[in-house]
């Protein structure tokens, strides 16, 4: 086996993107994250590691670690995860955490303990789905609309309240920056019901599949269908606008979300795990 560390996202996807559409409800997460990386470059992209295992000629496994500290992982056989993490060693990277399904977490998780002393602990369990075709309506008061420039500070102290909700580990400064640059790219849209009442954004990375992410209804707009209904129509929106396939990933533990996705026609595709790397032993 061959590991290649790509310098760019443009030459990771000409390594990998085969590979990646192979199963396309799993990788998307990281291919429409590189493909972002080519449309719409930013500074948070320094220091990115794109990286792609080849056995016999083909690519098997890939791997992605941003600047904010979050590593992707595809599957693969256990020696391509070896290698990934035998080589970010070397390279002194420092994941923060890693999300991947679960066997190639654990691979990789074994040999980077074995190399930094790093133990790991879960903190989701997660969920992609999927969308091939318009969903079912779903029925709120209100309709769907673009933000307006005078509510984009309530809508990035609705970011930073989701982020502290679902307990993800990203510096606010950071996800004020990339949920502003959202907001100036119009790929937010808004539940308007005398007021706006919830969110949704979405990333396409410029190619014909989109994720939407993040959702956020504030407690006091909670169980009238907003976020349903939000999704439903952001959804309706991007096959108008060609996309070929629209996901979106929950966390298992939220019977909630599971429920309202799967009701709108979105249907369960793939498992991922989200883990911490800890601070080893003194």
């Amino acid at each position: 086996m061959h590991l290649d560390v790509h310098d760019s996202a443009a030459a990771f996807l000409v390594a990998a993107g085969t590979f990646l559409k192979l199963s396309e409800a799993e990788n998307n997460i990281v291919t429409i994250a590189a493909a972002r990386m080519i449309s719409s470059p930013t500074d948070d992209d320094a220091d990115v590691y794109l990286a792609s295992v080849e056995h016999a000629g083909t690519v098997v496994a890939a791997a992605l670690h941003g600047s904010a500290g979050g590593m992707l992982l595809t599957s693969g056989p256990a020696p391509a995860l070896t290698l990934f993490a035998a080589d970010m060693a070397q390279r002194r990277r420092a994941p923060k955490s890693m999300v991947g399904p679960l066997d190639a977490c654990e691979v990789f998780a074994r040999e980077w303990a074995g190399r930094t002393g790093q133990g790991h602990a879960l903190r989701f369990h997660l969920r992609h789905y999927q969308l091939h075709r318009p969903p079912l309506p779903a029925r709120a008061r209100g309709h769907m609309r673009a933000p307006r420039q005078h509510e984009y500070e309530l809508l990035l102290a609705w970011q930073l309240a989701f982020i502290d909700e679902v307990r993800l580990a990203d510096d606010s400064a950071r996800a004020q920056r990339v949920f502003g640059r959202r907001l100036e790219q119009g790929t937010v849209r808004v539940w308007d019901d005398e007021g706006i009442v919830a969110l949704a954004g979405y990333s396409d990375g410029g190619t014909d599949l989109a994720r939407i992410a993040p959702v956020f209804t504030p407690p006091e707009y909670r169980k009238r269908n907003y976020a349903s209904a939000l999704v439903a129509e952001l959804s309706r929106e991007l096959f108008e606008q060609g996309k070929r396939a629209v996901f979106l990933t929950t966390d298992v533990a939220n019977p909630t979300s599971n429920s309202i996705y799967r009701k709108i026609g979105f249907v369960p595709s793939a498992d991922h795990y989200h883990f911490d790397f800890l601070s080893p032993p003194a």
